[in-house]
């Protein structure tokens, strides 16, 4: 067999194709599910509206601005798409590839599990309780009290999420949430005392009666991802004062959110708030539809 010729011996070697194609980038989280999505002729709005995500979270995650959700959300998009069985266990194993790479991420730099930050200085603060929840407890014992205040607590999480807020604590049967947004925040609350009304009567023996009270400000971070500040204390006296089915704002909601597709902002008066100098103005937040919100009953402690 001749001698290799010089020329062909300077030209660069051609690598093995299997390390060719171990190398390729395997596509992430996101751009599987969007591929799959644009595969199907879905929009990010039908989408969303199918696994109840607002449509600004899918675009997020699509974009690798957020990372992969959790399973269930994972399981929830899947069926949406009618993924077949390989497509699905490959969507769930990008997901959880990305869960897997964003904790050896943060082992590495040692940092702590990251809470969504949110741009804005500015802002709105929910506060939600149960009415009647201690004449409950008397009642019905910590047993029943316990069913009740967890229903209440995933509901919350729940809507809270898809109106892209985070609850910051629940504590027995109340609940604070924060929003950067006083339209979603007004939104949340309305479906909150929407959802709430329905478990009520799907389950009479777990009545949801709740009094919801919102307020903004520019409070203080603390470092365990709690505020402090005078929105959360105006929040929290709204509340105590709502009323079964209310949901109350102080006039510095209405002022950044004056027009909400369906939402009436009604005048209740001014009302002396326990540690609060003057009266502050009250306005309850109705909806469109209710002509009459003082109408309601009110289960009081």
């Amino acid at each position: 067999m001749p001698d290799m010729p010089d020329w062909l011996k300077k030209l660069p070697k051609i690598p093995d194709m299997s390390d060719f194609l171990g190398s390729l980038p395997v596509p992430s989280f996101g751009e599987q599910l969007r591929d799959f999505r644009t595969l199907r002729g879905k929009s990010v709005e039908e989408l969303a509206t199918e696994v109840e995500l607002p449509p600004t979270v899918l675009r997020d995650i699509e974009s690798g601005a957020r990372p992969a959700p959790p399973k269930e959300t994972v399981i929830a998009l899947a069926t949406a798409l009618r993924l077949n069985k390989d497509d699905r266990e490959n969507l769930l194993d990008a997901a959880d590839l990305a869960s897997l790479t964003m904790r050896k991420l943060s082992q590495k730099e040692g940092a702590a599990a990251q809470r969504p930050a949110f741009t804005a200085a500015i802002l709105v603060f929910m506060i939600a309780d149960i009415r009647g929840y201690t004449r409950f407890t008397q009642e019905h014992g910590d047993a029943a009290a316990a069913r009740l205040t967890g229903r209440f607590g995933e509901l919350a999480h729940s809507i809270v999420d898809q109106h892209d807020g985070r609850v910051v604590e629940v504590r027995g049967d109340e609940v604070l949430a924060v929003f950067a947004s006083a339209r979603r925040a007004l939104h949340a609350a309305h479906m909150l005392q929407a959802r709430c009304a329905d478990e009520t009567e799907a389950h009479p023996e777990l009545p949801l009666y709740i009094g919801i009270g919102l307020d903004v400000g520019e409070p203080i971070p603390l470092e365990d991802g709690s505020y402090r500040g005078a929105a959360l204390n105006r929040a929290s006296r709204l509340c105590s004062l709502a009323g079964a089915g209310d949901v109350l704002v102080s006039t510095g909601i209405a002022h950044i959110a004056p027009q909400v597709e369906g939402v009436t902002f009604v005048p209740r008066g001014q009302q002396e708030l326990k540690g609060i100098e003057g009266a502050t103005p009250i306005l309850l937040a109705a909806r469109t539809e209710v002509i009459d919100p003082q109408e309601a009953e009110t289960p009081q402690e």
